[in-house]
């Protein structure tokens, strides 16, 4: 007499394969993570440069 072996499935046999998914969340976080990185990059400088005009026109003024 054969003796049947069952197969006992495990949870990652079971699960449903995501192997493109993380990378299209990667690429999603990036695409929208450094557009955002560069527009406040530039905006920072941009404040920068206007609080310290501002902070030498505040110096300078009285000796003008």
């Amino acid at each position: 007499m054969r003796r049947v072996r069952r197969r006992h499935f495990t949870r990652s046999r079971s699960a449903p394969h995501r192997s493109g998914a993380a990378t299209l969340e990667y690429v999603l976080v990036l695409a929208t993570s450094l557009p955002m990185l560069a527009m406040s990059y530039y905006y920072a400088m941009k404040i920068i440069r206007a609080v310290y005009e501002m902070t030498c026109a505040l110096v300078c003024w009285p000796f003008m």
